[in-house]
């Protein structure tokens, strides 16, 4: 079973628990099954899907309620439903709430199809969204205590698994070049696009939190776009790669890129531009298909200047990322 699964798992199960047993011990809500289904909606393992769960959870449950009491006093049954729901998508439209409209609409189902529902009151309106936000606070207070995410952390983790795994793929593709080993498989961009949008979702969270400070420092925002930069031409540059032959000059090429994916001093672009372009112009001239070998060259040079920006940030700690 993968970690998360079963970190996930582990929180609704103990959120499933506190909430039921608060429900038992105070004997006020009616009805377990309105707080247990809010901590089946809000439980996340990502603490900001969570928060963003609940909100929605409660907005849609007091919205759900109100139109649904209102429209109670001309319509019944599933007809009562169906209005019911119509005029919610304007109202939440309105209010800008339009993720909750999931439990709004479910809210309206459980009010007006219930055995009593001749008795629905603004009382009764308002209990159930009590117990509803019992739920959520719940399930708000197990996600953000029980394994917490330290998103930074996170953030510099992801930025070392990036740099490493680009060097990986250099020293495959130099060792290729020098014809001492097969050529290697092309990087599976689209999961390393999946990670850039984490980190970005991570970003996003924390830029108004008590981090924001160390983000701006840090040069987030600017980091992030310089990696999908780097990754766009990464995909241009391996794909070319594909219509050139290996031989031993070419190599070389790669030491710079490699040296700039590690902590260490950067020398003027101009110098590591000659030093990645010089072998590849060479064996241009050399070929009888020289194309194939231009083109190389020239993504190299783009690809170059993206890896030398990232160089150029502030470094990160390496307690966090390593």
């Amino acid at each position: 079973m993968r970690a998360d699964l079963l970190r996930k798992s582990l929180k609704l199960a103990i959120a499933s628990f506190i909430t039921a047993a608060i429900a038992v011990f105070f004997q006020r809500i009616e009805f377990v099954w309105y707080p247990l289904l809010a901590v089946v909606v809000v439980v996340d393992d990502n603490d900001e899907q969570t928060v963003a769960a609940a909100r929605s959870r409660i907005l849609g449950t007091v919205v759900g309620g109100l139109v649904t009491f209102l429209v109670h006093t001309i319509l019944a049954g599933w007809i009562g439903v169906l209005v019911s729901i119509l005029l919610m998508v304007p109202v939440l439209r309105i209010l800008g709430w339009q993720s909750g409209l999931s439990t709004a609409a479910l809210v309206s189902v459980m009010f007006l199809m219930i055995p009593g529902h001749a008795e629905l009151n603004w009382n009764y309106v308002f209990n159930r969204a009590l117990d509803t936000s019992v739920g959520c606070a719940v399930a708000l207070a197990v996600g953000l205590l029980l394994w917490p995410r330290d998103r930074l952390r996170l953030l510099c983790s992801g930025d070392a698994e990036l740099r490493q795994r680009l060097q990986l793929q250099l020293r495959a593709q130099r060792a290729w070049l020098a014809g001492q080993a097969p050529r290697p498989e092309p990087l599976p961009i689209v999961d390393l696009g999946a990670r850039l949008d984490a980190m970005q979702r991570w970003i996003e969270v924390e830029r108004s939190g008590p981090h924001g400070k160390t983000l701006r420092r840090q040069r987030w925002r600017q980091r992030l776009l310089l990696w999908r930069l780097v990754l766009n031409h990464w995909l241009q540059w391996e794909r070319l790669l594909v219509d050139v032959q290996p031989a031993p000059p070419l190599e070389s090429s790669l030491d710079p890129l490699i040296s700039q994916l590690q902590p260490a001093a950067t020398p003027p672009l101009q110098q590591l531009q000659v030093q990645v372009t010089g072998p590849w112009q060479r064996a241009a001239a050399a070929a009888r298909r020289p194309l194939p070998y231009l083109a190389v060259k020239a993504e190299l040079a783009p690809l170059l200047a993206a890896v030398r920006s990232l160089a150029l940030l502030p470094p990160l700690p390496r307690e966090a990322s390593s």
